[in-house]
């Protein structure tokens, strides 16, 4: 925002907006006072406001309401919503309801004017990525996404096994995404109105496992009341998906492969076949190979399984489909949130060089994460939880020269960490107040991070 934003103070304590009035004025802030809800619909009615502070219990109105009045008028404006009687049911409600922020009374002074020079961040910096267009500006239905070679030729490999009735197997690490693979064959088969069945193997025992697929028979085991279908039987016609298929114990592979062959099963406790009509894709995120050989897996059902395989990439081996991801997933979850929420440039070059080992999956739960609990709509480094066991991550150096020189950082996130505040103090010339506000911290908190980090003030 390239003019300071005009804001609304709306109290029914006359002393509570003298003292407003007087921070605003001094820090340049154009503004407007009010003392009552009406006074402050008048004011939304005949003028175009960027901020509104309101105490959340006014004698004839409430804030909330008004916030809501505010956001009607202008959905880009924020709201910062004062109380003399702060609650965690008064903060949850404020928030729930869509303000910025939520101050006790009496309010410290520097602690308001960081929310408000918050609020201005936010505002330039949506300003700046609003003139960067989005990189997709509409996405498949699907969270099947990448545009690097190894992501293409999977595409490819689903286009052209969808519609053959043989097995797949998919591989691949967890959380890259089998499942969705698995979907978007049976998607695109010819069995696409029938049932789409999900087993995980490594989740049930042999027994339920053999029980939950070929059904089983009255008294076949205890608790077993009375005869039932298995997911094989009742689902004929559509597609079977065998998750964790390496976790399975060698006499239900023998089971599995007659499956395959004979296209029959037999009840757990009955002597009698049942034809079925299914299609089988089976995942793994082990070696099978590797198995066969220290005789884990029978060596014919890898090559019944075998016929047709589509090998996932881990994410950190598609590095350049990040962004893409990270779009989508910002898209989707904004949208689940009713609000538009973005990545600052720092956060999504350090989602770059993360190593990601739990795949898309964790990508995902971090995002949703970030944008659950960001208030500024720009999502900064510091708000993304990376796991802590990150594989190849150095441990940082806590050498004061190597802080200060601006050398380019080995890979680890706290050497990201460190060289972005180590800008944000260079380009406020020092100023330790100014740089805690732009990374969305307390003087407190920068100082503890300085430490830990091997930050030398005077160096900079």
């Amino acid at each position: 925002m390239s003019t300071k934003p005009k804001i609304l103070v709306v109290d029914d304590d006359r002393s509570i907006c003298k003292l407003m009035g007087s921070i605003l004025e001094m820090e340049s802030y154009p503004f407007r006072l009010a003392t009552s809800g009406e006074q402050a619909r008048r004011a939304i009615e005949e003028e175009s406001f960027d901020i509104l502070v309101s105490d959340i219990y006014l004698g004839d109105d409430s804030g909330l309401t008004l916030l809501e009045r505010m956001k009607a008028v202008n959905s880009d404006a924020e709201v910062v919503i004062m109380t003399a009687h702060g609650s965690m049911e008064t903060a949850v409600h404020a928030v729930h309801n869509g303000a910025f922020d939520y101050i006790s009374k009496p309010f410290v002074v520097d602690e308001m004017l960081g929310i408000l020079h918050r609020i201005e961040e936010k505002f330039r910096m949506v300003e700046d990525s609003a003139r960067t267009p989005e990189l997709i500006e509409s996405f498949p239905n699907t969270e099947i996404i990448g545009t690097t070679p190894k992501m293409v030729d999977v595409y490819k490999k689903v286009a052209k096994i969808a519609r053959i009735e043989a097995p797949v197997l998919v591989i691949g690490d967890s959380g890259s995404g089998k499942e969705l693979i698995a979907r978007a064959l049976h998607a695109n088969s010819a069995r696409a109105s029938a049932p789409f069945i999900v087993i995980n193997c490594g989740a049930l025992t042999e027994t339920l496992l053999e029980s939950e697929l070929f059904g089983h028979e009255r008294g076949a085991f205890t608790g077993a009341t009375g005869a039932r279908k298995g997911l094989l039987e009742s689902g004929s016609g559509g597609t079977v998906f065998l998750d964790e298929i390496s976790e399975t114990s060698l006499t239900f592979q023998v089971k599995l492969l007659r499956v395959i062959q004979e296209r029959e099963i037999r009840r757990v406790g009955s002597n009698e076949t049942t034809q079925v009509n299914i299609r089988l894709i089976a995942a793994t995120n082990r070696d099978l190979r590797e198995m066969v050989r220290s005789n884990q897996f029978r060596e014919d059902l890898f090559h019944r399984l075998n016929v047709f395989t589509i090998a996932l990439p881990a994410l950190r081996d598609r590095v350049e489909d990040i962004p893409m991801l990270a779009s989508y997933y910002m898209k989707i979850f904004s949208e689940k949130n009713g609000r538009t929420v973005r990545l600052a440039p720092e956060a999504l070059d350090a989602m770059k060089r993360y190593s990601w080992p739990g795949n898309v999956r964790e990508l995902k739960n971090m995002l949703e994460r970030a944008i659950t609990f960001n208030s500024t709509g720009v999502i900064q480094f510091g708000e993304l939880e990376f796991g802590e066991a990150c594989p190849g991550a150095e441990k940082p150096s806590a050498s004061p020269s190597a802080a200060v020189t601006g050398q380019a950082p080995t890979g680890s996130l706290d050497e990201m960490e460190r060289e972005h505040i180590i800008r944000i103090l260079k380009e406020t010339g020092g100023n330790k107040k100014k740089a805690a506000e732009i990374l969305g911290i307390e003087r407190r908190t920068l100082y503890n991070k300085a430490k830990r980090l091997g930050i030398d003030f005077r160096a900079i």
